[in-house]
Formats: structure tokens, sequence, C-alpha cells
């Protein structure tokens, strides 16, 4: 039997963060209905796999016959041109063919300045075009160099952060990961196919980046309401992202053709609009840092409420608006600098036509840049508010709240229609 009349103090055990039903209820209801609308396009716009081999072998890699192999270089030497071979400084280098036609034999290639430029050192593993199938090829070199073999190396880098992840991050570490591996397969299993199909590039963005965003935000953070509320600024900065992709790419007459790879697909497969997957590009490109800002302010949000559970809610939404401020003021230059990055061969070769500072910036490619930046970061920018407004609507004050260690039946009927979790994770 208990002592009623202990004089100890035990600890006092944590209370729930209410909520309010309503505004929850608006909050899964638009998440729900953009998860359905998601689903019902991806369905309706998934693409032919028949239709999609058949586009792919429109351009060919290489001439008929030449085969993609492997090879170790032994020597790596400048390839001769003109009087060069005299002076002795210059030759053919010397490779170990791993694959192939001609496996385990050492064959000769050329290489040029670009390629050596890039670091080739003896011991580097090469990709190898193989012509010597090729009918009519009478060359003296039926192996050419294609490219540095940088498949070792970038798994070695992609285990390295995967490893670093997981150990700073621990259990939603390892849910970014897996979260990742979900984008890249919609990414490469949906989004690329519908694309080279035909299918509209932005409502197959659109569903794409919808699920993504669904997917990433319950895994990584956990099925809650805290996410929700998050998932939901977020969907809805992706509404705005659209809106605003539109509008720059449109109104800007940017066309996608600026660069090599618009005009292939131009040339080679028509029925694709170049223009609306420019849009769908800057649409994707945001997705990112919408997760990033939305997720950090509806957490500040929680945060504050369960820290002054007295505070009126239009002080709250003000206190987690001065939090928002510094985010998006440093994710704002984050996203310019990304860019800036991302760009910065394109830039310094644009600049090599001259012109003034007004041509520089609204070239095609440049252009299309910086309304990735300006897109994102409008997207951003509005999307932080309207996370605040929501969560500050969807928590209540501290009169609901109810004791973790309270009797099971009486949790069970004070219990709330749909309740989720604040944190499913935990507090890492």
């Amino acid at each position: 039997m208990t002592n009623r009349h202990s004089h100890t103090h035990p600890e006092a055990a944590p209370t729930r963060l209410p909520l309010r039903r309503w505004p929850k209820l608006v909050v899964l209801a638009l998440i729900a209905v953009c998860g359905a609308a998601a689903v019902l396009g991806v369905l309706r716009w998934w693409p032919d796999a028949d239709r999609v081999d058949s586009v792919r072998a429109l351009v060919p890699f290489a001439v008929s016959g030449t085969k993609v192999v492997h090879g170790e270089l032994l020597s790596v030497n400048l390839a001769c041109s003109g009087s060069e071979s005299d002076a002795g400084i210059c030759g053919d280098s010397a490779v170990h063919v791993l694959d192939g036609p001609s496996a385990g034999t050492t064959q000769n290639i050329s290489l040029n300045a670009d390629a050596i430029s890039t670091g080739l050192r003896p011991g580097d593993r090469v990709l190898l075009l193989d012509s010597s199938g090729v009918k009519g090829k009478d060359s003296q070199l039926p192996l050419s160099f294609y490219r540095a073999d940088r498949g070792s190396s970038m798994v070695w880098f992609a285990v390295l952060f995967g490893v670093a992840v997981v150990v700073v991050a621990w259990r939603r570490g390892l849910m970014a990961l897996v979260s990742l591996a979900f984008a890249a397969v919609a990414v490469v299993g949906f989004l690329i196919p519908a694309l080279l199909s035909g299918e509209p590039a932005v409502p197959v963005a659109l569903a794409a980046s919808t699920l993504i965003l669904i997917v990433m935000l319950y895994i990584t953070h956990g099925f809650s309401m805290r996410t929700s509320v998050a998932l939901a600024g977020a969907l809805i900065g992706v509404g705005l992202s659209t809106l605003f992709a539109w509008i720059g790419v449109i109104g800007w007459r940017l066309g996608g053709l600026g660069d090599e790879s618009g005009e292939l697909l131009s040339m080679n497969v028509p029925w694709v609009d170049v223009q609306h997957l420019v849009v769908a590009s800057v649409i994707l490109a945001g997705l990112g840092t919408l997760n990033d800002v939305t997720v950090t302010q509806a957490s500040a949000l929680w945060e504050l409420r369960a820290a002054s559970p007295t505070m009126s809610r239009w002080e709250l939404f003000w206190r987690a608006m001065r939090i928002g401020r510094d985010h998006v003021a440093s994710t704002v230059y984050t996203l310019v600098f990304a860019y800036l990055g991302t760009a910065l061969v394109l830039i310094v070769a644009v600049q090599l036509y001259g012109g003034t500072a007004q041509d520089f910036l609204t070239a095609e490619d440049v252009a299309q840049e910086i309304a990735r930046a300006l897109v994102g970061g409008l997207a951003l920018v509005l999307a932080m508010p309207v996370t605040t407004a929501i969560g500050a609507l969807v928590v209540a004050d501290a009169a609901g709240a109810l004791p973790l260690r309270e009797p099971i039946a009486e949790r069970r009927a004070a219990s709330e229609l749909l309740r989720m979790p604040e944190d499913p994770w935990g507090a890492d």
C-alpha cells in the first residue's frame, strides 16, 4: 500500500503537448489529399518501359560495334602533334586491358592534354572505347580513352558520407539515408523515364516531389503532428515554388537551349517540352531547403510551447518567427552560394564572350541558375511564416495537457481522434 502522506517529492510526470482538434484534422486532410493526388499522378503518368527503351536507343552512344571496356594505365604520355614527336617528349600511353575482347593484353592509347590535365597517373583505372569490332576500322589504335573510372573513389566517399551521417545524427541520420534512397528510386524509376517518354513535366515533377517529401519527412522525423505541420508547410512551399518557377521560366523566356543537353533533347526527342523541363528542375531544386526550413521551424515552435505552456498563441507565433528569420537569412545565403558553386565553371566560360553585366546575367545558362536561386529563395521565405502559423494554430495551451502516467482507462477516454506522438524517435 502506498503512503499517501509521504513527504517525498517524486519527479513530476512530463505532459503531452496538447493539440487543437480541428486545425490538426485540416493539416492531416491536406497531407492526405496531396498524397492521394500524387499517387494518382504516378499511376496516371507511369512511363511505358518499352517506349522509354526505344527513346534511349534514339541517340547511339558511339559507332555501332564499339564497346566500353576497363583498363589500368601503365604509363602516361602526352600524345604527339606536329614536330613534338621528333623531340622525344611525347608519345602513346600504355594501358592494361581488364575486360572485353582484348582482356589481359597491353595496348597503346593516345591521351591529349585535356585528359592528362585531370591528373591521370600510372595505376589509375580508366574507361576505354574498344572499336576493334567496328566494320572497316583500320586504325592502329583500336582503343581510345573515354574517361577516368571514378566508381571506386565515389563509392568510398559515399560510404564516408553515410558513416558520418549515422555517427553524428544516429537514428535520424540512418532514417535520412533511407529516405534519400527512396528519393533516388522515385527519380530514377519514375521521374526521369516519365519525362523521357513525353509525360507533362510539371505535373510529373509535382507528383514525384510530393511523394518524396511525404516519405522523406515521415521516415526521417517520425510519424508525428510536429512532422505533419512541417510537411504541410513544405507542401504549400512546393505549390508556391511551382507558381514562381512557371512565372520565372515562362516570363523570362527561358527555353533550356543554352547548353548541349537542351539542344540534344530538342533535336532527338521533340515531344519533350524543354521549357517545361526547366520549370520541373526549378521545382525539384528547392525541395531540400523547404524540408530544412519547415522542419526546423516546426521543432522550434514545439519547443517554445513546451517551455512556456501559458504563452498566448500570438506571442508564440512571433517568438517562433524571430527564430525563423535567422534561419531563413542563413538559408538564403546557403542557397545562393550553392548555385554559385554549381554554376562557377559556366559563369567563367560565359565571361569569355564579353558584353555588359546585364548581357552576362541574362544569358540563357546564367539566367536559369538565377531563376533556381530566386524561386527557391522565394518559396522558403514564404514557407517559414506559413509553417509557423500552421503550428501556432495546431498546438494548444496547457489547459488540456494529459499526464503521461495517468491510468490507462483515463488516457483512452481523453485521447483525441487520430492522436499522433510528438516525437516518436525520442530525444536523440
